[in-house]
């Protein structure tokens, strides 16, 4: 058994896999995505924020602990919820509409859980669209139940932040486990660019000159077709972001400088922004 500090208190960790998921109205997926968590996880801890589908009833099906969140727009609250619920060594982030790719990875992370040394590690999520197309992409989804990781940003949350600042120069190892993400189907998009948008001019009220809340608003308005807007928060992300910055400790600034140059052509700015 390990021993993290918590506050003023200490948190006796068993070693295991707690997977932690939030949720709300579910269903559509989620007796698939337990179905394949179930066989990796020593427990999942089910986060319910607001339900009135039949999801809580499915967890319970699957054994989940399960635990209620008053929703305060804010998924990093949520999710460190979660993680303060989970009783092993080892945290899993799974979103509800996120399927593993079961098979070798039962055994992948038996191996990757026994290294104390890592605090975190990064895994495939496999993004499907409509056309068939599946985009993958990296994510630090497995990490310590260590008090020093913890999300931060109140949407498109991430461990990040935390991580690099405690563990300076570490770079995860990436494991070939998958997870398949429903989330880019239209069936599943519709809502969700309003929600977020609002999200994330909250947090950039909130903090103005934050890179990664300027940057998701902007690829956001982007997305929504307010191209001109949208060039505002890029632009400030942009000249925001430290001439040192490694692209390796932070990996998400390949998309965003897609995302920006995607902006530029669009608004045909590229001749004076890009050259």
């Amino acid at each position: 058994m390990i021993r993290f500090p918590k506050g003023d208190k200490m948190k006796e960790l068993v070693e295991g896999l707690s997977v932690v998921m939030i949720a709300k109205n579910a269903s559509r997926y989620l007796n698939e995505s337990l179905s394949s968590l179930s066989a990796v996880a020593d427990e999942i801890v089910f986060i319910d924020t607001g339900s009135t589908d039949s999801s809580i009833e499915i967890a319970k099906n699957h054994a989940c602990r399960i635990f209620a969140f008053n929703w305060c727009d804010d998924f990093s609250k949520a999710k460190n919820f979660g993680i303060e619920q989970a009783r092993y060594r080892w945290i899993m982030n799974i979103d509800s509409d996120e399927v593993l790719d079961f098979n070798d990875a039962k055994a992948i992370l038996g191996d990757a859980l026994m290294n104390d040394s890592a605090p975190a590690y990064i895994i495939y999520q496999d993004n499907l669209f409509d056309s068939g197309e599946v985009i993958q992409n990296m994510a630090i989804r497995l990490f310590q139940n260590d008090p020093r990781i913890r999300f931060t940003n109140p949407v498109h949350e991430c461990i990040s932040e935390k991580l690099f600042s405690h563990w300076p120069g570490f770079f995860p190892s990436i494991l070939d486990v998958h997870l398949k993400h429903y989330g880019f189907l239209s069936i599943n998009i519709h809502g969700k660019h309003e929600r977020n948008l609002a999200l994330l001019q909250r947090w950039v009220e909130a903090e103005p000159d934050n890179i990664i809340g300027n940057y998701k608003l902007g690829s956001a308005l982007f997305a929504v077709g307010q191209k001109a807007e949208s060039l505002i928060y890029l632009k400030k992300a942009f000249e925001n972001i430290p001439v040192s910055m490694d692209r390796y400790t932070f990996p998400f600034l390949h998309v965003f400088a897609i995302n920006y140059h995607n902006a530029l052509v669009s608004s045909g700015k590229t001749e004076k922004y890009i050259t």
